[in-house]
């Protein structure tokens, strides 16, 4: 997959009028794991990058009963099962290629009842941030377990948070850190289309 979103883009700027320089990604759930993956490891290739309600690490995800024989499939056993095994499931994550400092402009987003209504807990798009995030700007394991399992923002990271491109999917909360943002908004898993389309024009406005 990773090769053939590479040989594609590679192909459109070599067949038709594309500027090379702005290329964005967006991706969702899968597409987000893959988005995030792509961002990771061909880090130049993309002016932006907006995944959403995407999947950080597939150890971790292992867990979800719907998907895991896939998995399973995919990666040649369970986690734990031989060295080989947890090798795939290692190269396959974004965990293992996101890096602070070394990425496009990236745009995380996950709806706060994502992993109760959805597939995809909250966690993977935070632990994605804190990822690429300074140190002083990532959140801790307490913080992200309340937004898990309580469904809210904790009462002391509660900000206003004004984003129309949302629609009725009202941002609940929002942080940057250096060229990267993560927004949990009100729904669940799924994608809001005019807000990643709003996040990309923001990168082509002309700086001040």
């Amino acid at each position: 997959v990773v090769r053939d979103i590479v040989d594609a883009v590679r192909f459109a700027v070599a067949q038709g009028p594309v500027d090379a320089r702005q290329v964005f990604l967006v991706g969702a759930s899968g597409g987000g794991h893959a988005s995030l993956l792509m961002a990771g490891r061909h880090p130049r290739l993309w002016a932006g990058v907006s995944a959403w309600v995407p999947i950080f690490d597939l150890r971790d995800w292992h867990g979800q009963k719907r998907y895991m024989a896939d998995m399973e499939k995919s990666c040649g056993g369970a986690p734990g099962d031989s060295i080989e095994v947890d090798e795939q499931y290692r190269v396959r994550s974004p965990s293992n290629w996101l890096k602070q400092g070394d990425h496009p402009p990236l745009h995380i987003n996950a709806g706060i009842h994502d992993g109760h209504k959805g597939s995809v807990p909250v966690s993977h798009a935070l632990l994605a941030f804190n990822a690429v995030a300074s140190p002083r700007d990532r959140l801790t394991p307490e913080e992200i377990s309340h937004f898990v399992e309580r469904r809210a923002v904790p009462p002391h990271l509660a900000r206003p948070v004004e984003d129309p491109s949302y629609g009725d999917r009202k941002p609940l909360f929002r942080r940057r850190s250096c060229t990267a943002e993560v927004t949990i908004f009100e729904g669940a898993h799924e994608i809001v289309e005019e807000a990643a389309m709003a996040w990309f024009q923001s990168l082509l406005a002309p700086k001040n």
